[in-house]
């Protein structure tokens, strides 16, 4: 996601990027957790030529090594690349993780339909207009990974006996782009972004008709993009964890979700990070870092018990 005049990462770097990431292990992952990699959490239409075929979407699943005991709080986790790129492999996304999984938390990390991915155009946002000073690749690409997150928070709950979790207990944590689709999943009514439209059915794969609402929602360097006019007295409890200097998704953006929450009476906490930009995975707030201040704020509104 781009602001003003910053421009995109070039193909060379992006190349030189990928190739360094290929060749690095991934972030160590605790004694106490366990990693599955490459579960299904449903299917999403991608374009193949001039047809749309069904893929599969994939999580990793971090959780306790006492998993077995059933109840446990989960969370879902959304990688950020401003629509266009990024994984659930990310290593902060996997670190957060694997902490918030050694304090009790079932941690579902996912892949989502990204640009290059081609997914159906989206006809409900593809003639409005993104806020000023924002740029993204496409309204197609955003409905499609709002449409996958509503996919993933189905999944989970639909299949919670299976992960030994608590339905009524999932938070929605995301990153820049990823957090602007926790907010979605938070903040829209069940009919919004449950599918890619009228022509492409939804596969009883992806649990049409269970309820895609988190608990909690923990936004971090993100925003309210195309959903700002969705939010009501119903919504989750928001964290806001964001840089005061963030030139890509300016902090107007979380004071924007603050306001909604305070006009619907919604319980929120804004941490302001002074000095930080976007992406602050190492900022502290006080003397405590964000995995600590995500773990307050579970405690309080979805506890691990």
């Amino acid at each position: 996601m781009t602001i003003h005049a910053r421009g995109r990462y070039s193909l060379a770097w992006l190349a030189a990027a990928l190739l360094f990431a290929a060749g690095c292990p991934g972030p160590p992952i605790s004694d106490n957790v366990v990693l599955t990699s490459d579960l299904v959490y449903g299917l999403g239409y991608v374009s193949i030529g001039d047809a749309y075929v069904l893929r599969n979407l994939l999580f990793d699943l971090i959780e306790p090594k006492d998993a077995p005991s059933a109840n446990k709080p989960a969370v879902l986790m959304i990688h950020g690349g401003g629509f266009e790129r990024g994984t659930k492999t990310d290593e902060d996304l996997v670190m957060v993780a694997d902490r918030l999984a050694g304090a009790g938390y079932v941690c579902f990390l996912i892949d989502y339909r990204l640009e290059g991915d081609h997914p159906p155009e989206a006809k409900s946002l593809g003639a409005a207009n993104p806020p000023k000073d924002i740029e993204i690749p496409s309204a197609t690409a955003v409905h499609a990974a709002y449409v996958d997150t509503k996919v993933a928070m189905r999944h989970i709950r639909a299949n919670a006996a299976a992960y030994g979790i608590d339905p009524d207990r999932i938070a929605a944590f995301g990153e820049s782009a990823g957090a602007f689709a926790a907010i979605a999943a938070g903040v829209t009514d069940p009919e919004d972004y449950a599918s890619d439209g009228p022509d492409f059915p939804v596969p009883a794969d992806n649990n049409p008709g269970v309820d895609a609402k988190p608990e909690v929602v923990i936004d971090c360097w993100g925003g309210s993009l195309f959903v700002t006019d969705e939010f009501d007295a119903t919504d989750p409890p928001v964290m806001i964890w964001h840089g005061l200097f963030d030139l890509t998704v300016p902090y107007l953006f979380a004071l924007e979700v603050a306001d909604k929450c305070d006009e619907f009476g919604i319980p929120r906490r804004l941490f302001g990070l002074y000095g930080e930009d976007h992406g602050a995975w190492d900022a502290k707030f006080g003397d405590k870092d964000l995995t600590t201040h995500i773990l307050e704020f579970l405690a309080d509104f979805m506890p691990a018990r």
